[in-house]
């Protein structure tokens, strides 16, 4: 079993969190880091918020990118 972060989501090997955005789950994802969705033909955007960041251990980090999967 994988351990989980704080946030409730279950974390990946390296320690990240992946989160998968679909209109049905896919069967190797977690229902904590499934996000559902009906979209039909309309584009996605995607926010990262991130409260209360430490910011001198950010000032060399960058966001992860989304990855589109079909």
């Amino acid at each position: 079993m994988r351990p989980h972060s704080s946030l409730g989501y279950k974390l990946n090997a390296d320690g990240g969190i992946s989160i998968h955005i679909a209109e049905k789950k896919p069967d190797d994802v977690s229902e904590e880091n499934w996000l559902p969705i009906k979209r039909g033909d309309y584009s996605v955007d995607v926010i990262m918020r991130i409260y209360e960041p430490d910011l001198e251990r950010y000032t060399k980090w960058t966001p992860p990118k989304a990855e589109r999967i079909k």
